[in-house]
């Protein structure tokens, strides 16, 4: 049997492995980290904030800066990796000069970048971009009225009407970009046919003098986006009536006495309310207005019922009354009645008589007498006065039904207290 040698030996002894291995590994390690550290490499930081430098004497104009978007800077920075590995963008300052700036205006301004961090073993090689565009101006604000944009179709016999979430909305920015804007509408499309209310989201637009869209980008809105309501409601298409005060009871308005112009309104409105609805009410007309003659009232208020609204734009109409056809007469009446007066006072009509025209129907006039007419003296609205008075007065007819009194008439009244 042969005798190992030593060198053998001295292999095969584990624990003189594990001290070789050790030793070649730290060997390796600082074989690279030599290595490693010596070896130049270069690396790109994003994201760094772009300040932008404007003179004391453009702020002191009141100027300022303003940008499409908030500027953001990359610097490419060589160095060792392991200086490298410590660099972030807080270790840079990005400036864009504007100091030679003021006046306002559209401008390109140079870009610079600078180490601000103690790391001084890595140099700047590069960063973009390498200008920026900016606009100088004062900062204007303003309150713009929101208008209605909503495209959208209704059913037949349907009727739509929009209201939105906002009223207005507030926009600020450079002077002279606001200063474009001449309308601001919310915009949207509903498509198909409605028959019930719909909601949808709108977008505020800003128009200029030729309704052309303005850019947003260098201005800041209230809001941008709206809610609207699309409320959709039943039409009913109703006749107006005349409504008449101090008309006698026993005269009729034929159709050819009167003229109603429009003489019927379109109204949208709940199903609920419209099924109730046959007719529309005028503002009334006051019969001691009127003479034997054909008169004209224009411009008569029309009633529209409570959660309703007149969709043919009708809010008012025009009546035409013809009374041609009747005839007139003075009477001197001297029957006084005094109506309204309290338990605790007493009343003595002083005025002896008083010269009143009556109009009515030829037939009326011809029978009717001075003593079939009593004026009507009514001191509910007195309020607690005594002594002599003066009072409006009305006329009541005996025996004849078609007539009225034109005209206003008062009379004096003592009135006492018991």
């Amino acid at each position: 049997m042969k005798k190992k040698s030593f060198l053998q030996r001295w292999l095969q002894n584990g624990y003189v492995l594990f001290i070789i291995a050790v030793i070649i590994s730290l060997t390796i390690w600082v074989y690279m980290s030599i290595n490693t550290s010596s070896n130049e490499t270069s690396v790109t930081i994003s994201n760094i904030p772009v300040q932008i430098e404007l003179s004391d004497e453009a702020r002191e104009m009141g100027l300022q800066v303003f940008t499409t978007d908030d500027p953001k800077a990359s610097v490419t920075v060589s160095g060792s990796r392991a200086v490298l590995g410590l660099v972030n963008e807080n270790d840079f300052t990005v400036t864009a000069a504007a100091t030679s700036i003021n006046s306002a205006g559209d401008y390109t301004i140079p870009v610079s970048a600078n180490k601000r961090s103690t790391l001084v073993n890595y140099q700047i090689t590069s960063s973009t971009p390498s200008t920026i565009s900016v606009t100088v101006d004062n900062f204007k604000e303003s309150d713009f009225q929101l208008q209605d944009g909503i495209v959208f179709d209704v059913e037949d016999g349907y009727y739509g009407a929009v209201s939105l979430q906002y009223n207005s909305v507030s926009i600020s920015g450079p002077q002279t970009e606001i200063l474009k804007i001449k309308k601001v509408v919310a915009k949207a499309t509903i498509e198909g046919k409605l028959k019930e209310t719909k909601d949808v989201e709108a977008k505020v637009v800003l128009l200029d003098e030729n309704d052309n869209e303005i850019s947003q980008s260098l201005l800041t809105l209230s809001y941008d986006k709206v809610k609207a309501t699309v409320t959709v409601l039943p039409e009913k298409t109703v006749a107006i009536e005349p409504v008449f005060t101090n008309k006698p009871e026993g005269l009729t308005i034929t159709d050819k006495m009167i003229t109603i112009s429009p003489s019927e309104i379109l109204l949208a409105g709940p199903e609920s309310d419209l099924k109730k609805i046959e007719s529309v009410k005028l503002e009334p007309i006051d019969f001691s207005t009127i003479k034997n003659e054909r008169v004209t009232f224009d411009g008569l208020g029309i009633e529209i019922p409570e959660n309703c609204k007149s969709i043919s734009n009708d809010n008012s109409a025009k009546v035409t009354l013809d009374l041609s056809g009747f005839s007139s007469k003075i009477f001197t009446v001297e029957q006084f009645s005094v109506q309204g007066l309290s338990d605790d006072y007493t009343s003595e009509v002083t005025s002896k008589s008083i010269d009143v025209t009556v109009i009515g129907s030829k037939s009326d006039i011809e029978k009717l007498t001075a003593s079939q007419i009593t004026a009507v003296i009514d001191t509910s609205d007195s309020s607690g006065k005594t002594g002599s008075v003066e009072m409006p007065v009305t006329f009541k007819f005996s025996d004849v039904t078609s007539c009225w009194a034109y005209g206003t008439y008062q009379a004096n009244v003592t009135i006492s207290k018991k």
